[in-house]
């Protein structure tokens, strides 16, 4: 299986230092040599695989939201603990100051045909 396909899917939230969200959910496609992030909560993200088990990349909030995070962008890294978790680590631009990075766990729900 290629790098990009192990990330291929949709994932839910399982866990994260941000506070729990059962709905938090991301879609990640391959479109071309990245991965597109797509969540449900106002964030996207494009991310180059490093190998089967890791990716990274930057990505940015949706503005207009009520979020502390509207409008702010990020880096991301992610790793896949095994063939159906994923280990996310997301380090936000300074807001007042300080960076914040933000850690989830994320179950695989479904597989998307490629």
């Amino acid at each position: 299986m290629a790098a990009e396909d192990a990330f291929h899917g949709e994932w839910q939230q399982i866990a994260s230092n941000a506070g729990e969200c059962p709905s938090c959910r991301i879609t990640i496609r391959q479109t071309g040599a990245s991965l597109q992030i797509i969540a449900n909560n106002d964030w996207t993200a494009l991310a180059e695989t490093g190998d089967r088990d890791t990716a990274s990349g930057a990505g940015f909030w949706k503005r207009g939201t009520r979020k502390a995070y509207s409008g702010k962008t990020f880096n991301i890294r992610m790793r896949l603990n095994t063939d159906d978790e994923l280990l996310m680590k997301m380090r936000i631009e300074p807001i007042q100051g300080k960076s914040r990075t933000i850690q989830g766990v994320f179950k695989r729900i479904e597989r998307l045909a490629i």
